[in-house]
């Protein structure tokens, strides 16, 4: 093996995370899992010091304190390595050699190895140049490479004769009592379940989905919302300009980092906390006799720009209003580009597969991403799914199946304003019966919907008179809207929900 003296440049990303995450349905493992995705690189900087290389994790404190990245002073400092930065789900590391390099990657195998069993790690690396955009360049270059040709397989292959999980197809390891029972558990769902127990002061730490509802069998809505940025890799790019440098890049870059969460995680959630407070304020008798009435969420993952969480169904329209409420209080990542998010809904009964409900909400995001493409992904968009029954197929085919020339799905975030108004004004002026009599029309189409809202006009009040007569010239809209409001009108109008 040839010996490189000089510092060493790398970049560790995790391979197939959403995979890892939600390749089961049980809430515990799918927020353990998230949790030991996002505390594995500090996991192995600990790791590799216990085995003599010390890497410098300092990144957040000397951001926080406006200092310039010094790609030569970790040397002096006595360490072998330092953090440029963490974000996006990589890790970038400058090691002081080559073979600092490797044997920090054999400890991080190992480590993966014993303490999450099937994390698979990417590792790319390249000779520091002092040049960071031509280095990253390589990086990128090195790591799309392996994550093409690098073949991803289990830690151990099973006989006939083994006992399997039936989801994961991995060996059935222990059997440990949970919630009163033993259940057969793999290696990998048993650190799943260890890293969920280490954080058992979060919100709803239960897992129980059923915690959420209002009633079992009776009010059992749930929805997942996913909630992923729009483009950050353009705005990682625009943020370090024309700049080369490994002192200004890196500032740049850190600095990045540490905005994308707070903008797109932290102040966002505050927001939605206050608006599921305000929520629970305004019936505070109510809930004091009835503590099961509170409104609660429960966040699966948060970090980076990404979130995804559980909460009532009746709650996801004002939840996701929240957010983007406050996302757009926040200044730009980028120079001249906003900060914009796409949020898919998925709305479920308590008891249904997470895991295939997950797909439909990250689906919904897909297809708000979609068009907000056509604008320079600037527009920040909401799309939702009611899951009534049986998940038979992508959202693609069930929309070319059921809902085609129907739906307005998915909204720009000015248009799901509209669409809120609309549905409360619907809400106000007209009976439940009338709004969902105007849905099945809106389903039949041509003249039958013409004629429903021409009947309706005669015994419903003003406000709709005045709605019909403002989309006077956009029955197609119109149609579109009343359908979409009339599958989530029981959710998010019934009583005039605010």
């Amino acid at each position: 093996m040839e010996t490189n003296n000089g510092k060493y440049t790398a970049m560790y990303d995790c391979r197939s995370k959403q995979e890892y995450i939600y390749r089961t349905n049980k809430i515990r493992e799918i927020s353990g899992a998230s949790r030991m995705l996002s505390g594995v690189y500090r996991m192995f900087i600990s790791e590799a010091e216990k085995h003599g290389i010390r890497i410098k994790n300092t990144w957040v404190e000397e951001s926080s304190e406006k200092k310039l990245f010094d790609p030569d002073s970790f040397i002096s400092e006595g360490y072998n390595g330092t953090v440029i930065y963490e974000g996006g789900g990589n890790l970038n590391v400058l090691y002081d050699c080559r073979d600092t390099y490797i044997k920090a990657n054999r400890i991080f195998s190992k480590m993966l190895l014993e303490r999450t069993y099937s994390i698979s790690i990417i590792a790319a690396g390249t000779e520091y140049t002092g040049d960071f955009k031509a280095d990253r360049e390589r990086l990128y270059a090195e790591k799309n490479r392996q994550k093409d040709m690098g073949t991803f397989s289990v830690p151990t292959s099973v006989l006939p004769i083994t006992q399997t999980d039936s989801t994961t197809f991995l060996p059935i390891a222990e059997k440990k009592r949970l919630h009163g029972e033993y259940v057969d558990m793999t290696l990998e769902s048993i650190h799943k379940n260890e890293m969920y127990d280490g954080n058992s002061g979060s919100e709803l730490s239960t897992g129980v989905l059923d915690s959420l509802v209002l009633q079992k069998g009776e009010d059992s809505m749930l929805a997942v919302i996913y909630i992923d940025g729009n483009d950050m890799g353009s705005k990682l790019t625009a943020c370090t300009g024309n700049m080369t440098d490994y002192p200004g890049c890196v500032t740049a870059l850190r600095e990045f980092s540490l905005h994308t969460n707070e903008y797109f995680v932290d102040r966002p959630v505050m927001a939605m906390e206050r608006c599921l407070k305000e929520k629970n304020d305004r019936q505070a008798e109510l809930i004091a006799e009835k503590p099961e009435k509170a409104h609660r969420y429960r966040q699966i993952i948060g970090g980076g720009d990404e979130i995804t969480l559980i909460c009532r169904a009746e709650d996801a329209m004002d939840l996701v209003n929240a957010y983007f409420g406050e996302l757009g209080k926040t200044p730009p990542l980028a120079p001249g580009i906003p900060n914009a998010s796409c949020a898919g809904i998925a709305i479920f009964h308590s008891h249904a597969p997470f895991a295939d409900i997950y797909e439909v909400a990250e689906s919904c995001c897909e297809s708000g991403k979609k068009r907000s493409r056509s604008s320079g992904s600037t527009v920040s968009f909401i799309d939702f799914h009611y899951c009534s029954s049986g998940i038979t197929g992508s959202l693609e085919a069930i929309r070319e199946r059921q809902e085609k020339g129907l739906t307005k799905r998915p909204y720009s975030t000015e248009e799901f304003k509209e669409f809120i108004r609309v549905g409360r004004i619907l809400s106000s002026a007209a009976k439940r019966s009338k709004v969902k009599y105007l849905g099945e029309a809106a389903v039949t189409g041509g003249s039958v919907f013409i004629a429903e809202t021409e009947r309706l006009k005669s015994r419903c009040g003003k406000p709709f008179i005045d709605l019909m007569n403002e989309y006077k010239e956009k029955e197609d809209e119109l149609r579109q809207l009343i359908y979409d409001i009339s599958l989530v009108y029981d959710l998010w109008f019934k009583g005039g929900n605010e």
